[in-house]
């Protein structure tokens, strides 16, 4: 399953091969020096200010870590709270490595606003464009503590990014957490893989898979979302994406979690006084809402309309459910 998402947020090297196996990015920030990321071995940053991207010890186990903060709020357009990280080595996979295997371990961080992390594989969607966008990767959500993975799909000829998983089959991981994550993409048919500890879901069959695609950079994002107030901090280690082939590539075909196509949902306008609007293209099947200790509160909806004025002033989180499972959303209430 799969949710539209945002488009990408956009902001050269020496080529190792180890028999067929090229190396695009591998990365333990080990050998950097600690303070700020910028100009540091061919990482480029995008938004905020230097001091927004550290190279620090999160633990003796990792060394030093790349750690970003994002800024405390929110802009529907050209956000100026979002944070990108990125490594863009020049290097042209060999015609025998179809697939694109990145690993990294992300550390889920203390934060509690509204946004997500993206560790992602950039490049363009075939050989002869030159738009930016993510082919695939993983998203950590630092409101519900959830991990899904990200994936490029045809979308009525657009190639478009989705959430993969349902939001009642992401799993959880709780705040101050190292997550060892891998994604894989095979060119010649458009497969993915994802997977995470514990678990994992591939995508081989679906008709809107784009085969072609191609990878060039990896990315690390810090995205606010609606309704955000915090300066959320995330990090990430031992980077490691590879061009190879399934000879020379350690891929697994995991499906230990079922995957479905799911709508987009938003919200708005967040902060609200009175009505929360709800836009997806499935039918709302019903809705939820309650306050950051857990406690249900009252709230009617009237089609794709819910009616917030007897709630206090405060944040909240509302659950919308579809026939594609249910969705959280965290919103303020004036």
């Amino acid at each position: 399953m799969k949710k539209i998402l945002s488009s990408l947020l956009l902001v050269s090297a020496t080529m190792t091969v180890f028999g067929q196996v090229q190396v695009l990015v591998n990365e333990n920030f080990n050998t950097l020096i600690t303070g700020n990321l910028a100009g540091q071995n061919s990482w480029v940053t995008g938004g905020g200010t230097a001091t927004d991207y550290q190279i620090v010890s999160i633990d003796a186990a990792h060394g030093l870590s790349l750690t970003t903060t994002s800024g405390n709020g929110y802009a529907a357009t050209s956000n100026p709270n979002n944070r990108t990280a990125a490594r863009q080595p020049a290097i042209t996979a060999n015609a025998s490595n179809n697939i694109i295997q990145a690993n990294a371990e992300i550390y889920t961080g203390s934060s509690n606003g509204s946004g997500e992390y993206r560790f992602s594989v950039v490049g363009n969607s075939s050989s002869s464009s030159t738009t930016a966008i993510a082919l695939g990767g993983f998203t950590y959500n630092v409101t519900t503590k959830k991990l899904n993975g990200l994936g490029t799909f045809n979308n009525a000829g657009s190639p478009t990014l989705y959430l993969i998983l349902a939001d009642a089959n992401a799993p959880v991981f709780p705040v101050n957490t190292w997550v060892s994550v891998s994604f894989t993409y095979n060119k010649t048919t458009g497969a993915m893989t994802w997977s995470w500890p514990g678990g994992g879901t591939s995508i081989s069959t679906d008709p809107d898979q784009i085969a072609g695609m191609i990878a060039k950079d990896i990315y690390v994002q810090n995205i606010t979302t609606t309704g955000n107030t915090n300066s959320n901090t995330v990090g990430v280690d031992n980077i490691l994406a590879q061009f190879g082939s399934s000879s020379t590539l350690s891929v697994s075909d995991v499906n230990t979690v079922q995957t479905n196509k799911r709508s987009a949902i938003s919200i708005y306008p967040n902060p609200t006084t009175d009505v929360l609007n709800i836009k997806t293209d499935s039918k709302i099947n019903a809705v939820s809402v309650v306050d950051l200790t857990g406690r249900k509160v009252n709230v009617k909806l009237e089609g794709d309309k819910v009616d917030v004025r007897g709630l206090s002033a405060g944040t909240y989180l509302i659950n919308v459910e579809t026939k594609d499972g249910i969705s959280t959303e965290k919103f303020i209430k004036k």
